[in-house]
């Protein structure tokens, strides 16, 4: 097994005390596995011991293991799973956003 490669990096909120990076890895473009999280403090990124976790490889490997059950087994369209996680990781900020206020 590969070492995970950084796939993309999003950064949400203003350089404040509420700003927030998210790290996203994976064993491809396409595979996002996981995100690590930062948040700004004092002038620097200071990472968080939180980490979102996505279903992706497991997506993966079930759409591919489908090809073996018959002929006529039509493999699954795969979701735009990079996409996905893009969306999740903003409303992770976006729920932080909320307890913070709270």
């Amino acid at each position: 097994m590969a070492d995970p490669i950084l796939i993309d990096t999003l950064e949400f909120g203003a350089e404040s005390a509420s700003a927030q990076k998210y790290e996203i890895y994976g064993d491809d473009e396409k595979s996002p596995g996981y995100a690590l999280i930062y948040r700004h403090s004092d002038g620097e990124w200071r990472k968080l011991d939180e980490t979102l976790e996505f279903a992706a490889r497991d997506e993966q490997k079930a759409a591919t293991s489908t090809m073996d059950y018959g002929s006529g087994d039509v493999l699954p369209e795969l979701r735009d799973l990079p996409a996905e996680v893009k969306e999740r990781c903003e409303a992770h900020w976006q729920q932080s956003q909320q307890q913070s206020n709270d």
